[in-house]
């Protein structure tokens, strides 16, 4: 089924034995750090909230507002994941009427970032696929909560959620879903009362 926006909600059915396995380490990992390092969710959340909070009300944020505003095309590059969890925020810049395109790492549409110029925006919300990023000549600005400053070279703008949420470990799935999420949303608000007269 198709949702009121148009995009196609329905999951993927069958799955192979390699892609159900990284499914499950990706989901059960926080769920295994829980039981076997008490990790605590609300402890884990509120220190996000927090980090991003506090982002939201700095000049960083401020000044990725403004090139949202001026940007001829707005590109978010995420994984799946997090692809799933942006749909919304594609949603409330559509009702201010900017149009915010999002393309995951599997899409046919990936290679289409290289095409990206100096006047659009890329936002990255994933550390994979250095090369293609590197090759885009869009603006681009990395949401991120690892530490690998190396890759983090390819962006004009690095914006922190946090620290420690590499690849695989137990914080990347709550960074990567809770954490873009709430990001996003401050993202949209900060915007709208920018732009939107209503606001004003």
């Amino acid at each position: 089924p198709m949702s009121e926006i148009g995009f196609d909600i329905t999951p993927k059915s069958t799955l192979t034995e390699g892609e159900r396995a990284a499914l499950r380490q990706h989901y059960l990992t926080y769920v295994r750090a829980e039981r076997d390092e008490g990790r605590q969710l609300r402890a884990d959340l509120g220190e996000i909230y927090a980090t991003i909070d506090k982002l939201a009300d700095g000049l960083d944020m401020a000044d990725l507002i403004s090139r949202m505003g001026e940007s001829s095309h707005i590109v978010i590059f995420a994984t799946e994941s997090s692809v799933l969890a942006l749909r919304e925020f594609q949603q409330a810049m559509l009702s201010e009427g900017k149009v915010v395109r999002l393309v995951s790492e599997n899409s046919t549409e990936v290679n289409g970032i290289r095409a990206l110029g100096p006047s659009d925006l890329l936002i990255v919300v994933t550390t994979s696929n250095g090369e293609l990023i590197g090759r885009s000549g869009a603006q681009k600005v990395v949401l991120t909560a690892s530490r690998d400053d190396e890759l983090h070279a390819l962006f004009g703008d690095v914006l922190r959620i946090g620290d420690g949420a590499e690849e695989g470990g137990a914080l990347h799935r709550i960074y990567a879903t809770f954490g873009v999420t709430y990001f996003f949303d401050r993202l949209f608000t900060q915007y709208a009362r920018a732009y939107d007269p209503t606001l004003r």
